[in-house]
C-alpha cells in the first residue's frame, strides 16, 4: 500500500475508529427566546477540537510526522508481503506519543497478496503440513498457509520494534487492496485472508481487522455487499470488515511477494 497523502486520513477509513473523527453538525437555528430585563449574554463554549489519528508507512520514512496525532497506524511491511518498512522502529516511536483517551494509541497493519506458487519464493512447499496440508499448488490449503506466514513474518516485525506484549495488545489490520497480486479465484483469496487472521489469533492478537476499499473486497473476495464478507464477521471482524481505504497510488503489478 503506497501511502502519500496519508496526513488526510479521517477515521471514515476504519470502520472500528469511526467515532473518534465524528463531528456534530449544528441544528438549524431557532428562535432565540427573549432576555429577561437586566441578563447579559454568556459566551457560548467553542467546539470541541477534532481529534484525528494518522496512517503511517514507509512513504513516510525521512518526512516530518504530524504533532500530537490522537493515535497512529502503523504499517510494518513496505508495500508488499514480507517486506519492511525501514522505518517502523522511529514510527512505532512516534505513535507512542499519541493521546485519545478513547483509542488505542498505536495499531499496526499489514500488506496481504495471494500471489501463487509461479511468482512467489515465499510460497509454501509441497510437503508443508501446517497449518494446513499443502502439495505446493495454488490450492485453498496452500493459500491458507501463505496468508499464514505472510502474517508471521509482519508479527515478528512488529515484535521487534514493539516486544511481544505491546504487539498482541495492538489492534491488526489487513491491508486488502488490487494493487497486490491476488488469484482470479475468490475462494484462494479468501482462504489467503484466513490464514493471515488465524495467525494473529493464534499468537493472541484478540482484534485483526479488514481495511479495505469496498470495491477491492468485494473483487478479490467475491462479497456481494461489505456487509456480506466471504469471512465469518463475527470471529474475524470484529472491528468492522471492511473499512474504507483513501486513494493511494498503484505499485507496479508485476512486483510481487
Amino acid at each position: 500500500m503506497v501511502r502519500h497523502s496519508r496526513y488526510s486520513f479521517v477515521l471514515a477509513a476504519l470502520l472500528a475508529v469511526a467515532l473518534q473523527m465524528v463531528l456534530t453538525l449544528p441544528a438549524a437555528a431557532a428562535p432565540e427566546p427573549a432576555k429577561a430585563p437586566g441578563t447579559v449574554d454568556v459566551a457560548k463554549a467553542p467546539a470541541p477540537a477534532l481529534a484525528q489519528g494518522y496512517d503511517i508507512s514507509y512513504p513516510q520514512c525521512g518526512k516530518t510526522l504530524p504533532s500530537k496525532p490522537a493515535f497512529g497506524l502503523v504499517g510494518v511491511n513496505g508495500g508488499l508481503a514480507y517486506s519492511g518498512n525501514p522505518c517502523l522502529a522511529s514510527e512505532y516511536a512516534w505513535a507512542l506519543t499519541s493521546s485519545s483517551s478513547t483509542q488505542p494509541h498505536v495499531s499496526f497493519y499489514a500488506n496481504t497478496g495471494n500471489p501463487g506458487p509461479d511468482v512467489s519464493t515465499h510460497w509454501p512447499a509441497r510437503g508443508t503440513a501446517t497449518p494446513q496440508p499443502c502439495d505446493g499448488s495454488w490450492s485453498a490449503a496452500c493459500a491458507y498457509d501463505y496468508g499464514w506466514y505472510a502474517a508471521q513474518d509482519s508479527f515478528t516485525r512488529a515484535n521487534s520494534v514493539a516486544g511481544s506484549a505491546a504487539a498482541v495488545a495492538a489492534p491488526w489490520w489487513l491491508d486488502v487492496e488490487i494493487a497486490n497480486s491476488w488469484s482470479t479465484d475468490t475462494a484462494t483469496n479468501s482462504a489467503d485472508l484466513q490464514g493471515a487472521i488465524a495467525f494473529l489469533k493464534s499468537v493472541g492478537v484478540n482484534s485483526v481487522g479488514i481495511y479495505a476499499a469496498p470495491s477491492h473486497w468485494a473483487t478479490i473476495v467475491g462479497a456481494t455487499t461489505p456487509a456480506r464478507p466471504r469471512m465469518t464477521r463475527s470471529e474475524h471482524c470484529p472491528t468492522g470488515c471492511p473499512g474504507r481505504a483513501t486513494p493511494r497510488k498503484r505499485r507496479n503489478a508485476a512486483s510481487r511477494p
